[in-house]
């Protein structure tokens, strides 16, 4: 490593945005404060074992210390994939997960989304799954699963449930993706 990108790395911390933790804690990320970087959600995180730049405990830490613009200019946050594990291990009830979730929340109100994020977005509106693989009925099949999953692909009242509840959400305000009631 040069001296130059030693010197990238470096973070002043006078530049951090001081409101940030407390718009996490109001946006759901309420025991944000309780967070000790004990680092066992960060053991238990696909996302640090992919390598991703920020993973639950340093979302936690980033956020502790302001670094707002870091955070929106990383795509990591939506790469979690909601598995709970940091939520289940968390010796302190900081609940990371809920972190990152108001992170998110603070990023589609900064339209700071990467374009897969909305195509996820979209799939969540359309099938009830932000990943969701049309093929996959085949495959379910030969290892004696139902073709559709039991969820909203196999419950339409459910999709629509669903689709009501994100309808009434900050993400429809902002118009992101379509969002039609049906019959309109």
């Amino acid at each position: 490593m040069t001296n130059e990108q030693a010197v990238a790395d470096i973070i002043n911390l006078s530049e951090g945005d001081s409101s940030l933790a407390n718009e996490i804690r109001e946006l759901g990320g309420e025991e944000l404060l309780e967070c000790i970087q004990c680092a066992k959600c960060a053991a238990a995180c696909p996302l640090a074992l992919a390598g991703f730049s920020f993973f639950n405990k340093r979302v936690i830490q980033a956020v502790l210390m302001g670094l707002r613009d870091a955070l929106l200019d990383d795509s990591s946050i939506w790469a979690c994939q909601s598995c709970n594990r940091c939520t289940e291990i968390c010796p302190r009830e900081v609940n990371p997960f809920e972190i990152i979730q108001a992170m998110r929340r603070v990023a589609i109100r900064e339209f700071a989304l990467p374009t897969l994020s909305i195509e996820g977005l979209k799939s969540l509106y359309d099938t009830g799954h932000a990943v969701y693989l049309a093929g996959a009925g085949n495959t379910r099949n030969k290892v004696g699963l139902p073709e559709k999953p039991p969820s909203t692909v196999a419950n339409p009242e459910a999709l629509k449930e669903l689709q009501a509840i994100l309808r009434k959400t900050a993400l429809a305000e902002l118009g992101i993706i379509p969002m039609e009631e049906p019959g309109v």
